[in-house]
């Protein structure tokens, strides 16, 4: 089984007790200080240890021969060519590209609209058959120039900003999705599971991102469906505000609430300012962080520490083919692939070594996806 797991501007605070809901098929044997029922922790407990394994490549569609597109160039805008995680998933659509014969162009840039906007004249100008917009790129930011693409006939597609159930852009021509829900349910599952349906959770989230907002609403609806004695409150920190607002929250949270165990930054760019604060309040025997991205640095904290204890990360190869493949279909007229997301795995103390000694970008996916992607292309 392969579980396909992606606010206002000021901070909310929700307190979840007590709120059992009818759809769910565990609630009923729960009361507000029994923990888990049995039923609910023998799924959560199978939802973990299958995602701890590789992921298992689900081909997104029919097999679609790319010959007709031989030297059509994808022109690709991330949000910023200086993101590692980004960069990783560059290099890898440029691979598979050159298997293809398909040319491919990076727009460098350092998250900067001036350079986004240039970036739709330079695709025009490179003659691009299609654009990416790409890694968090949010579609919104670049509507005129969307828009202009299309009219000039160059199709615009969305790989990895927008989470499922998130409404996109109506001007795309496509979208490949971030497991952005897929993460939020593992990390509200594994946070159940460790504090036997006892969390008192603090959950950061980033307004200022698209997606964050899907997260929020996913995490939720997790423990409300398996826990709902638990207690989950939810903090909204904007993105540029991380690295000064992030660690005084959870400093303030850690002190004013001694049964909080657990932190959920709901990506893993936070955990940097959120360990200091455990590690300053002296909670990190009490204290664990569950987070989500596998970015190299975090994973190295859950081989060399006890405060990180999870990570779930995407498979960085099954998603450069995702929007490849999404790219090609558009471009050969074939219908395209409807809600699509990367397989994921989940990584603890148990099996973080697969990630690399040190942790490395994309390792510990398995190949999957990359022999998958050859067969479904007729490239072996």
């Amino acid at each position: 089984m392969r579980r396909r797991l992606c606010v206002g501007g000021f901070a909310l605070t929700i307190i979840l007790f007590g709120v059992a809901l009818a759809t769910s098929p565990f609630a009923a044997a729960q009361t507000a200080t029994s923990g888990l029922a049995p039923a609910a922790a023998a799924h959560l407990r199978q939802v973990i240890e299958t995602g701890m394994a590789e992921p298992h490549f689900v081909p997104p569609g029919p097999a679609i021969d790319a010959a007709p597109l031989k030297g059509k160039l994808v022109f690709t805008i991330p949000v910023s060519t200086a993101i590692p995680w980004c960069d990783v998933i560059d290099r890898q659509m440029t691979g598979f590209a050159k298997q293809l014969g398909l040319g491919f162009e990076i727009w460098q840039n350092n998250a900067q609209l001036a350079q986004w906007v240039q970036g739709f004249d330079a695709a025009r100008n490179h003659k691009a058959a299609l654009i990416n917009v790409f890694c968090g790129l949010d579609p919104a930011t670049v509507t005129p120039q969307i828009k202009q693409a299309r009219a000039a006939g160059i199709p615009v597609m969305a790989g990895h900003t927008y989470a499922l159930g998130q409404p996109p852009l109506p001007d795309l021509s496509g979208i490949v999705y971030g497991a952005y829900v897929d993460a939020a349910k593992l990390m509200a599952d594994w946070v159940m599971l460790q504090t036997e349906g006892k969390a008192d959770v603090l959950v950061i989230t980033s307004p200022s991102t698209a997606n964050s907002p899907f997260m929020q609403k996913a995490i939720a609806a997790e423990f409300a469906a398996y826990c709902p004695a638990c207690k989950v409150r939810y903090v909204g920190v904007n993105a540029s505000d991380w690295p000064t607002k992030i660690e005084p929250e959870a400093r303030t949270a850690i002190l004013a609430d001694h049964a909080l165990n657990y932190i959920i930054p709901i990506y893993d760019g936070m955990a940097q300012f959120v360990v200091p604060a455990i590690t300053a309040t002296g909670a990190s025997a009490r204290v664990k962080v569950a987070t989500f991205n596998a970015t190299p640095a975090v994973l190295d904290m859950i081989r060399s520490g006890d405060v990180v204890t999870f990570e779930v990360g995407e498979d960085t190869t099954w998603l450069a083919g995702a929007i490849l493949d999404q790219d090609m279909r558009i471009l050969l007229g074939k219908p395209l692939i409807p809600n699509y997301v990367a397989g994921v795995r989940i990584f603890t103390k148990a099996n973080v070594a697969a990630a690399g000694l040190p942790a490395k970008f994309g390792q510990g996916y398995g190949d999957g996806a990359r022999l998958g992607y050859q067969a479904l292309w007729g490239l072996k």
